[in-house]
């Protein structure tokens, strides 16, 4: 009788805050908890059981080995190791973490007061009428338990999702140090009549700065901080070298009056190394559970799933997307508060314009001083992109010192960094001279740290050295992005053909 109860509450145990199997086709059911934990749960249920004498309960990994031929009665549950086999290596992973540590020290540098340090990216779509149960959480193991479900997840009708976008602050210690706690906004969209793009992401950020929450760790003096750093995934509505994202940077550049602004990504498959990523553990552990109503207002489908009123289909769109915010607005974070709003589908004329075109056009009026002389022995080209630079994986807009350009500087960037913009990351080694550079094949080259690399320049045979310089990925590349008038980098094709306009005739 002792071991039929036992068994049972390890069942009870296990299946309290389980989420359903991810991909919904198993009939498994996963709880975030360790062995530790269920051991400690049976003490408090009065079962006295050592850590081994629990583990033996539960199904053996191998159950025809001599260590599974000792779980004898267990009960449904089985522990499991998780593992990051997922993410997957890219060979420019600590060329972009070099560039991602050197803002880090960056921010640190110039402290709290100065830099709003901002990590985005977008949650996986919440799913309207079906359960939301998924959990995320960095635990070492968990358990899994067998369960019988019905099969009742189908798709309400196309499209019937919520799009959340995550923006993490994230707070610059007394040590100076950028940590992964601060303040949570999240905007909500309709996956159906909306989406996440480059002038979304935009308009949420002007979101950000009338909310109250982020009063403290985005203003200083009642105005957007002087520097502003922004981390994303590199996904195609973020991609920091994609000329909206250029294009929507020079529009905030300009708005809010910034000494820099810089925009960076990881590279392809590690965006879980994200900052923002520790806050979706605790918002997917709020999904447990949570059915969003798709009818709350009445039925807006017909028997097939098809739409026949769209106006009460948007009415119970926004409704699911109020119930959700009302849960994620509930819950606190390390301390810090999140926020959450349900965006209403927008005509596209209210979003900002992004268009990199007219751009380059505003940009050349600006800079008059450009187009007078295009030969490359007397071309300044530090003046030429004194105000913005692109790359695979960093775009940077810094404020020049033409004063009928840009407004005066509000921090002293300009002489701690008297280059302009962040140097392009080397991989250096020790070898019989001492320090000097490694080639990208060499085992033994490391990236440096900001400070470090910045005392490196004098090793440098050249100057003005494209950022992208030792990305290994694009180094077949680097030659048909330089333009070969002038000699400058582009981060993409568009933008080298975007550049040619300058040398036209039509713009001399």
């Amino acid at each position: 009788y002792f071991d039929c109860q036992f068994l049972e509450v390890i069942i009870e145990i296990a299946s309290r805050g389980a989420a359903a199997d991810p991909t919904r086709s198993s009939n498994l059911i996963t709880p975030c908890i360790t062995l530790d934990d269920l051991t400690e749960r049976l003490k408090l249920r009065g079962f006295l059981l050592s850590r081994s004498a629990t583990y033996l309960r539960l199904l053996s990994r191998r159950s025809h080995s001599t260590e599974g031929k000792r779980h004898v009665q267990t009960a449904p549950v089985k522990l499991i190791s998780s593992s990051n086999d997922e993410h997957k290596k890219h060979e420019d992973q600590y060329f972009s973490t070099n560039t991602i540590n050197h803002l880090k020290t960056l921010a640190g540098t110039f402290g709290s007061d100065a830099v709003f340090f901002l990590s985005q990216d977008d949650k996986a779509r919440v799913p309207i009428g079906l359960p939301a149960a998924r959990k995320q959480a960095p635990l070492l193991m968990h358990l899994e338990y067998k369960i019988s479900i019905p099969d009742h997840d189908f798709v309400v009708a196309l499209g019937h999702k919520l799009i959340p976008s995550v923006y993490a602050a994230c707070v610059i210690n007394e040590k100076q140090e950028v940590t992964y706690s601060g303040p949570t906004y999240i905007s909500l969209r309709s996956g159906k009549h909306d989406s996440s793009t480059a002038e979304t992401h935009h308009y949420d950020f002007s979101l950000l700065f009338k909310s109250q929450e982020f009063e403290q760790v985005m203003k200083h003096n009642g105005k957007c901080k002087p520097i502003v750093i922004i981390t994303v995934d590199g996904g195609p509505d973020e991609n920091p070298r994609y000329s909206k994202t250029l294009a929507g940077g020079v529009q905030l550049f300009k708005k809010y009056e910034l000494d820099c602004l810089f925009v960076a990504s990881n590279c392809p498959g590690r965006s879980a190394f994200n900052m923002v990523e520790r806050r979706m553990a605790p918002l997917s552990n709020q999904l447990a559970g949570l059915i969003l109503p798709h009818a709350y207002y009445g039925s807006h489908l017909d028997d097939n799933g098809n739409t026949i009123d769209a106006e009460l289909e948007i009415q119970n769109f926004k409704r699911a997307g109020e119930c959700l915010s009302k849960v994620w607005s509930e819950l606190v974070i390390d301390s810090h508060p999140v926020v959450c709003e349900y965006i209403e589908p927008m005509n596209r004329k209210n979003l900002p314009v992004l268009n990199a075109n007219e751009l380059d056009l505003q940009w050349l009026k600006v800079h008059k001083n450009l187009s007078s002389s295009l030969n490359p022995n007397t071309l300044d080209l530090n003046c030429l992109q004194v105000c913005g630079g692109q790359s695979q994986y960093l775009l940077q807009i810094i404020k020049c010192n033409d004063s009928k350009c840009c407004s005066n500087w509000r921090t002293n960037y300009s002489k701690v960094f008297f280059q302009h913009f962040l140097p392009p990351p080397f991989p250096f080694k020790v070898g019989q001279n001492g320090i000097c550079i490694a080639e990208l094949n060499d085992k033994d080259g490391r990236f440096l740290d900001l400070y470090q690399r910045l005392q490196m320049d004098n090793l440098l045979s050249k100057k003005n050295i494209a950022y992208d310089h030792n990305c290994p990925s694009i180094q077949a590349e680097l030659q048909k992005r330089t333009c070969p008038i002038c000699f400058l980098y582009h981060p993409s094709a568009a933008a080298m053909k975007r550049h040619k306009r300058l040398h036209s005739s039509n713009y001399l």
